[in-house]
């Protein structure tokens, strides 16, 4: 697998790179290190080099920047802490597959929910332009390339694929939330 066409296909080509996916058996720890460990980098470190180096808005308050040392720091707990989420959302999709009618497979699944989170984990790096930040909302494309491979990968029948995609949006946004709150718990944000 080679990250960068991996990620051309599912942008431009996803009917395909889930057929493409599905035939692979890739491990776990091979998924970690050679797609998760690089993408899921990108959404904390964008964050903190936009903040850091151009400030955020407070208002009428003017610009305010996070120091560097807890700017990075925050950025360390936002990644680490995002690799056992990510893994905790597929294991909770793998869970509940077989009430959908689909198979319970935790590789699977991760492979599913990291391959969905692309375009989200892509979006993030308008966080390093101001004026750009809002083109975040471009990584909703993952809902739909979530939807997509989710018969593939869960054997799921697509009579439930729909309720399935909003229960797992419901799951995505429980462990962000979480994940939000023991970031802000372990690193909080100190700007100047």
């Amino acid at each position: 697998m080679d990250l960068i066409e991996r990620v051309k296909g599912l942008l431009f080509a996803p009917q395909a790179e889930w057929e493409a996916i599905e035939k692979e058996n890739t491990s776990v720890p091979d998924l970690y290190r050679r797609y998760i460990a690089i993408l899921a980098a990108l959404p904390p470190f964008a964050t903190f080099l936009g903040g850091w180096l151009f400030g955020y808005a407070r208002g009428h308050h003017g610009v305010a920047h996070p120091t560097f040392v807890a700017g990075l720091t925050r950025a360390a707990a936002q990644y680490l802490l995002s690799l056992p989420a990510l893994y905790l959302v597929a294991f909770v999709i793998s869970s509940v597959a077989p009430q959908f009618d689909g198979k319970s497979d935790d590789r699977r699944a991760l492979a599913l929910v990291a391959y969905s989170y692309t375009p989200a984990w892509l979006a993030s790096l308008f966080g390093l332009v101001p004026g750009l930040r809002w083109l975040d909302i471009l990584g909703f494309y993952g809902l739909w390339l979530f939807h997509l491979g989710l018969t593939r990968m869960m054997r799921c029948p697509e009579d439930n694929e729909d309720v399935f995609t909003l229960i797992a949006l419901f799951l995505v946004v429980a462990v962000a939330a979480l994940h939000a709150w023991i970031v802000h718990v372990i690193a909080p944000a100190q700007l100047i």
